[in-house]
Parts: C-alpha cells; structure tokens; sequence
C-alpha cells in the first residue's frame, strides 16, 4: 500500500514539472516568435469576478437556461395559486405569462425585463414553444376518439355545430367594425374576417374535459353532452382554419386552390395510410412500448408537422392530425403508452415557453384609453354571447332543460390554451396587430376564468338535493333488504344448531356455522358502510388523506376479496403508475364493496388498472346473468338494489358507499356493459 502511494505522488510530481517546464518554454518561444505583442484593451478586460460572471450569463445558452427556470417557477406558482379559487392552472399559467411580459414587468422593472429577454433572445423561446406546442397539441389530438365521434347523436351534432358557426357569424361582423381601426397594413379584409371569427369560435377541449372530471359533471347529460360537442368543435375548428390560412398565405384564386387540394390529399393520406400504420404498431406493442416504436412514432409526428408546415397551413395542424390518427384505447393502448412519455415533457418543460412568449406579445399598456376598454370589453361580451347562447339555445331546442342548456353553454364557452395557439397563428401570420392580440388575449383569460363561478352559480344545490332526495326514498328498503337476509340466515342457522330434537351430521353443522360467519361478514360490511355514510351526510368524515400507490389498495382489497369468495381474479397492472392522494381505509372499503359485487355476480372476474394523461383508471369487470340495460342506466343517481334473475342479494347501500367515497375524492365511477359483462370505471386525476 506504501509501496503504491509512493509511485502515485512520484508521478504526480515528475508529469506536473514536466507540464510546467513546458509551458515556460513554450512562452519563452512565444517571445521569441511574436516580438510585439498587442496587449487588450483595458475596457475589455473585466474588472472584477462578477463582471467576468455577468457577462457569461449573458451568453445565449446561460440566458436561455435563465428564462426556462424563471418562466418555469413563476407559471408553476400562478397555476398553483388559482387552483384555490377553484380555477384551472392554465388561468395562473396565462397571468404569469402576462406578469412576464412588458405589461407588469416590462413596466414596473424595465431593465430586469430587458435583462432577463432582450429581444435578440425571443427568437429561441419561440422556437423551443413551437416544439412543446407540436407535443401538446399531439397529444390533444390523442385525446379525441374518432370512433366515438362518428357514433355522436344528432343532438350532439347540431349543438356543435350551432356553437361554432353562431360566434363564427358574430365575429366575420365584429371584423367589419374593428378592420379599419385594428388592421395591420396589407392584410385584406378577407382573411382578417374569418380570423376573427375562429377566434371567437374556440373552445378548450383539454381545459373543458379537466373541468368536468374536477366536478364530476361525466355522468350528467349536460356534462357528457359538452365533452362531446367539444371534441367535434375540436375537429372542425382546426379544419377550419387550415383552410384560412391557405386563403390567407396564397396569393390568387389558383393558388388558393392548389393549396386546398393539398391539403386534401394530405388528410386522405393521414387516414388511409397512418392510421393504419398506428394501428399496426399499437397490435405489437402490448405491455410496454419499445424504443424503436417510440422513435418511429415520433419521426412520423415530425414528418406530419412539417408536411403541413411546407403546405403553408401550419406545423401544429400536422401535430393535431398525428394524435388524432392514433387508434382508439378499445383497440389497442397505444395512447396509454405514449401520453405519458409526452406529456409531462410539454406540459411542465416545454408549454411555459408559450405562455410566456404570449405575456411578451402582450401588452396591457397599448389599451390605455377608455375607448381601447370598452372595445375590450365589447370583444368579450360578444364572445360569450355567441359561444354561450349559441350553445343554449341549440340545446333547449334538442330537449334539454334551461338549466342543462345554460351549464352546457357555460363549458363550451371554456377557450383557454387552445384559443392562444390560434391568437399566436394569428400574430405571427401578420393578421392581428399587437393592440388587438392584446385584447384577445384578455378575453381568452376572462372566458375561461368565468367558467367555474358561472356554473358553480347555475348548478348549485342540483346535484346535492337530487342525491339527498333519492337516499331518503329508498335508504328504508335497503336497510330492510341488506340487513334482513343475512340477520335471517344467520337466526334460523344458530336456531338449528341450538335445537337439541335436531340430529345434524358433522357436514351439516359446519354448513350452519359457515352460515352463521358469512352472514355476520356480510352485516358487518353493511355496518360500516351505514356509519360511513352517515358521517359523510352529516359532514364528520373529514378524509385522512395521504400519498399512496393505487396498485397497493387494489392488491389488498383484491386479496381479501378472493379470499372470502375462494375464487380468483384476472389482474393487469400497468406499470409507471402515478401516485394518488386519498384516504387508504374509505378508498378500500370502496373498492372492497366493488369487488364483493363483481364476484358475487359472476365467475369471471377481471381487474385492470391503467394510467394516462396523468388519469388512473380503475376497471372492474364480471360475466354471468347481467342485469338489463335500463337497470344499469338507474344505478348512476338511484342507491337501489342490483338483482339478478337468479335473485342474489344486490349491491344496494355498498355501492352508493362506494360512489359517495370514490366521488369525495374528485373520482368518477361509471357502470356499463361491455362485451357481454357488467363492468365498473373509476377514474381519478393524480394530485401529482
């Protein structure tokens, strides 16, 4: 070890003369080469160890790692802000953009503003934004189910189509009074109308659908109706606007022409040559997606954006399109597969970018006049008006209630992230001056901020009353039912084995006593679930929340399930899930309830447990003699009981248990019959 030690400090020692000896001769021969010598300037040397520092901050890739921290924690702080005046974190993400911008921070601290983004340097945040963009709306596109779509009522399709093409009319006439005052030069009239009229047209899917998921509004017709509309609107919006655009960019009539035709046969070829692309890749990857399946899939996404960038529409078209190829989640999970990997890249790292070059492009300070206000204000009030109205109307006139029609209208006036992409398209084509961008993106905010009070206003007492009305009228029966039958069985099993004129054999006096354990097994679950829910009727069940692994309550309810029922379950667990935020104890006794349920009905059980677009979904699935249709469709908002024709005890009190608790933890749980067998969804949005 000496020995070792020794040679190590040797060798140090000789290489570290000899590297010095040469470095001294080496100046020495620089002398002699170079006799005169031009010595920097003293102003370019830095004087101290903090100019020195400054000035490689100011570097193009140490600024850009600058802007991507500040732009991440102030976006990351606002949208947790918002979040306690119940308003999505895209709201707190567009005011921190604005904060960003020249409109707060250009005004208050001008030279930090200029410091932290000198113009030189926006060129890189665009670009980087455009790339999370690409993701995002890849991913949105993904979210769209076309299959699901193309099944939509006729109900569904005039209602959307009503609140696109009302506020699109409202805006074409909005532009014939705003082009002589907010027109940039050179822009005709043509395509400065039909941007102003998708602008006012937009609704934010991804914004809409995270909305009625946080207030459980699925299971409503008004709340599944919007979902619906939206994603259509979704759809026909972006189609819409491709083809302004092509107006827009082509110079003549013929141009204009070949540039539709193009974009044609680029949507022929997305559907009768990608899709079925993806859907061939979606049937070989299973369990988990391979990174050469991940590489391909993205490569094509590329190839798309750029396709449609080259047309002349625009690269997030093409990124749309691409998710929007993707198979449906009832052919393959390739969606599953990828959303994940997508998604937390573009929504945490890349998206602030956006938002915060949309605050730079922003500038609150341009409306300082009343007049400049009031035109504000009128952009906005004519936006809801056509969007809000336009949705109502249609759905009073296809049968829904004022009520139903006006929550309805209140979600499709939701615009949110998707409004700014195409107010950002706008700017960047030269169609939106800086003054009117500004404006839009005022009402954008104020749109999507109006949402939450605005049907949390039309909707109060509803959906509670409606629930407290339908537990009074049948509480009696199921206690009558759920507590009667086992309290029998077990009475009349005790009373035989108590009998002394009753000669049982072994075998039958172990039937009794397994009679006796069932049957108080069966009572105490009933009683917890009685107490649990009148704690929660009467507000004392505050939830013990704390951080937990989903898969790790499945398991354990699962195990006790299989136990009682001596039978086993098919499990499918995906892997990388999310963790979740609830009370352990109410969440298995839920899950509990679902799995006594699903093994009491049939034989083959199975239990699947997925994740995406940070969403766990939980599917509890049985065959056997299922119930009818229309008894399934009751059991959403009625607590009653679910016999079969084979008269085994029904779900009854366990299953509205399950429901109350799965819904106070800002979970969903649907009942429906697929493929020949009864199967309950819940689905929970990760707090993480």
């Amino acid at each position: 070890m000496k020995k070792t030690l020794l040679i190590y400090v040797a060798l140090i020692l000789f290489f570290g003369i000899a590297i010095a000896g040469i470095l001294h001769y080496g100046t020495l021969l620089e002398n002699h080469l170079f006799s005169e010598v031009i010595a920097p300037t003293a102003s370019s040397l830095p004087t101290t160890i903090s100019d020195t520092f400054l000035k490689q901050l100011h570097h193009p890739l140490p600024l850009l790692l600058i802007q991507f921290i500040v732009i991440m924690i102030v976006t990351r702080l606002f949208g947790y802000v918002v979040s306690f005046v119940a308003q999505p974190t895209v709201v707190g993400e567009i005011i921190a953009g604005i904060i960003l911008g020249p409109s707060l921070m250009g005004a208050l601290f001008p030279d930090m503003f200029i410091s932290l983004f000198p113009k030189e340097s926006l060129g890189n945040l665009h670009l980087i934004s455009q790339l999370g963009l690409i993701f995002f709306m890849f991913v949105v596109g993904m979210e769209l189910d076309f299959d699901k779509i193309k099944k939509q009522s006729s109900a569904s399709v005039f209602i959307s189509h009503v609140s696109i093409i009302f506020p699109f009319f409202l805006g074409v006439a909005l532009a014939y009074w705003l082009y002589p005052v907010f027109a940039p030069k050179n822009i005709s009239f043509i395509p400065f109308a039909l941007f102003i009229g998708i602008a006012m047209s937009i609704t934010a899917f991804p914004v809409l659908a995270r909305i009625i998921k946080e207030k459980n509004l699925s299971d409503t017709r008004y709340g599944s109706m919007a979902i619906t509309c939206a994603a259509a609107d979704d759809i026909t919006a972006w189609y819409i606007l491709a083809l302004i655009i092509a107006i827009s960019v082509s110079g003549s009539l013929s141009s204009s022409f070949v540039l539709l035709l193009l974009i044609a046969l680029y949507v022929v070829t997305m559907f009768y040559v990608i899709r079925p692309l993806f859907a061939r890749i979606g049937h070989s990857q299973h369990e988990r997606l391979s990174m050469n399946a991940m590489s391909f899939i993205i490569v094509l996404l590329l190839l798309s954006s750029l396709t449609t960038e080259a047309i002349g529409v625009h690269a997030l078209f093409g990124a749309f399109m691409a998710g929007a190829m993707m198979p449906s989640s009832a052919m393959s999970r390739l969606k599953e597969l990828i959303a994940p990997r997508l998604e937390y890249v573009s929504l945490l790292v890349l998206l602030p970018l956006f938002f915060a070059l949309t605050g730079l492009r922003s500038e609150i300070g341009l409306l300082n006049s009343v007049d400049a206000w009031l035109i504000c204000g009128g952009i906005i009030v004519l936006a809801v008006f056509g969007k809000l109205f336009g949705s109502a109307l249609a759905s009073k006139y296809m049968g829904f209630s004022w009520r139903d029609s006006f929550a309805l209208g209140i979600l499709m006036n939701t615009r949110g992230l998707m409004e700014l992409v195409v107010l950002n398209i706008g700017y960047e084509m030269g169609i939106l001056s800086t003054e009117l961008f500004t404006m839009f993106v005022v009402m954008a905010l104020a749109t999507t901020i109006m949402t939450g009070p605005f049907l949390n206003l039309i909707t109060r007492g509803f959906q509670e009353n409606k629930v407290v009305e339908t537990m009074q009228k049948s509480l009696i029966d199921l206690l009558s039912h759920e507590l009667r039958t086992p309290l029998t069985l077990i009475r009349g099993a005790a009373g035989n084995l108590a009998n002394p004129k009753f000669t049982l054999a072994d075998k039958d006096k172990e039937e009794m006593v397994q009679t006796i354990v069932e049957g108080s097994r069966r009572m105490e679950k009933v009683i917890d679930n009685l107490l649990v829910n009148a704690r929660f009727r009467e507000g004392k069940t505050p939830l013990n929340k704390t951080m937990l692994r989903f898969e790790d309550v499945i398991s354990s309810a699962l195990a006790i399930a299989e136990n009682d029922w001596n039978r086993r379950a098919k499990l499918s667990i995906a892997s990388n899930l999310p963790p979740l935020i609830a009370d352990i104890t109410l969440l298995q006794l839920a899950i509990g309830n679902l799995l006594d349920n699903a093994f009491k009905y049939g034989n083959d059980v199975s239990v699947e447990l997925t994740s995406a677009f940070n969403e766990i979904t939980l599917i509890i699935c049985n065959n056997g003699d299922l119930p009818s249709a229309e008894t399934i469709a009751t059991l959403g908002n009625t607590p009653g009981r679910l016999d079969n024709s084979e008269g085994k005890p029904g779900s009854g009190i366990g299953l509205r248990i399950s429901q109350t608790i799965i819904e106070a933890h800002g979970g969903i749980l649907a009942i429906d019959l697929e493929n020949d067998h009864f199967c309950v969804r819940i689905n929970f949005q990760s707090e993480s």
